[in-house]
């Protein structure tokens, strides 16, 4: 017993003790410092940071002190990389560091978003009731995202059986019996000659194929990474039939659910609008959100300079956000907005995978219908020579 308890204590210690910009493994064991390499390139799932939020706001509503609270967290956290960055966290604000301060040395795992919120529940005295907030809108936009994804999930996979089938089958199944009615002096039918064609190419220069399908996803990947491959990107998915108004409607959800919560917290609206930008994945909408900034510093209304872009917001949007300016609520409107546009996202996902499922069962039934009739049509061609 007394063994196992200290390979626990021992577990957590290692996990918690690690400060960044203290902690030092280039005098680690080579063992360490690989295990260290793997830890700190780990990736922090949002579910981690909207439990860490919810719970950091219920210790310190409960009046537990933010360091207590921060390295009693470090420990509780499952992801260790998550654990050594709250543990590194609690270091720099107990040596009076604000923890907003200390989240920007992490901005692979903090938006900024996320830190502008926790700067302003430090200013205004009220973290703990901001931290729920942050908890709240960071699980909605991680389970509208999810939602997206497994929208895709279904017409992906289907995909992926059916290329996978047709290789086999094309590669495989009907090279063999080529062999046969070769033999049996039978005329093939075209659309089995055109199968076989294709399935002599796959086979000869299959080698080629992956060469080539190895380096278009290498140079896509590298492409989809660049500003100028982004933005063709999401120029593209904005040109798309019935696509563009779910990417529409996702990123309009998440500009004015970001917007309500910044302008809550008392953030000055042009660094709520700026921040907002900065978090946005879309750079149309990160672009205009950078002129929508500086126009609103100029003194222009928010809603009259959205006007001027009605391809990324709807006319709802822009006759509630006057509203919200014109009355003071600007905070509640764009909130109301965002459960309006989360709604309308999932009604959107709904009606695109019930239109997307009986596509893909009309492709996959014209695929089945022609490997059939490949296979097929050298058997009837037979039946009738013996006849």
């Amino acid at each position: 017993m007394q063994s196992a308890s200290k390979l626990i204590q021992q577990r957590q210690t290692k996990g918690t003790s690690v400060v960044y910009g203290v902690y030092d493994s280039s005098a680690q064991p080579f063992s360490v410092r690989m295990r260290d390499f793997f830890i700190d390139r780990a990736r922090v799932k949002v579910q981690d940071k909207s439990y860490f939020y919810h719970l950091l706001g219920v210790m310190l509503d409960a009046g537990i002190p933010i360091v207590k609270s921060l390295q009693v967290l470090a420990k509780k956290t499952e992801n260790e990389r998550f654990a050594r960055v709250i543990n590194t966290m609690a270091y720099d604000v107990e040596r009076g560091r604000k923890m907003s301060q200390s989240m920007r040395k992490f901005p692979e795992i903090f938006g900024e978003s996320e830190i502008g919120i926790v700067t302003s529940g430090e200013a205004i005295g009220n973290l703990q009731h901001l931290l729920f907030k942050l908890s709240k809108q960071t699980k909605r936009t991680h389970d509208l995202l999810m939602k997206v994804r497994g929208a895709l999930i279904y017409p992906a996979t289907v995909l992926i059986a059916l290329f996978v089938s047709g290789f086999i089958v094309v590669t495989t199944v009907i090279p063999r019996l080529d062999e046969f009615f070769v033999q049996a002096d039978v005329e093939m039918p075209f659309l089995t000659d055109l199968v076989l064609t294709v399935g002599r190419f796959l086979i000869d220069f299959s080698w080629l194929l992956l060469i080539l399908f190895a380096f278009f996803a290498f140079v896509l990947s590298f492409y989809v990474t660049t500003d100028i491959g982004k933005k063709r990107i999401d120029i593209l998915t904005m040109q798309i039939p019935y696509v563009h108004h779910i990417v529409r409607r996702l990123n309009v959800a998440k500009f004015v659910q970001l917007l309500s919560l910044l302008v809550e917290s008392g953030v000055p609206i042009n660094e709520a609008i700026r921040i907002s930008g900065e978090a946005m994945n879309n750079f149309l909408y990160r672009d205009f959100l950078k002129e929508l900034k500086h126009r609103v510093e100029a003194g222009e209304k928010i809603a009259l300079a959205m006007a001027d872009a009605p391809f990324l917001f709807p006319d709802t949007v822009i006759t509630m956000i006057s509203v919200g300016e014109n009355t003071g609520q600007l905070a509640l409107i764009s909130e109301k907005l965002a459960t309006h546009y989360e709604e309308e996202v999932e009604h959107s996902l709904d009606t695109f995978t019930t239109l997307l499922e009986p596509a893909v069962t009309v492709l996959v039934g014209l695929a089945v219908a022609v490997l059939a009739l490949a296979l097929l049509g050298p058997i009837f061609s037979l039946s009738s020579l013996v006849a």
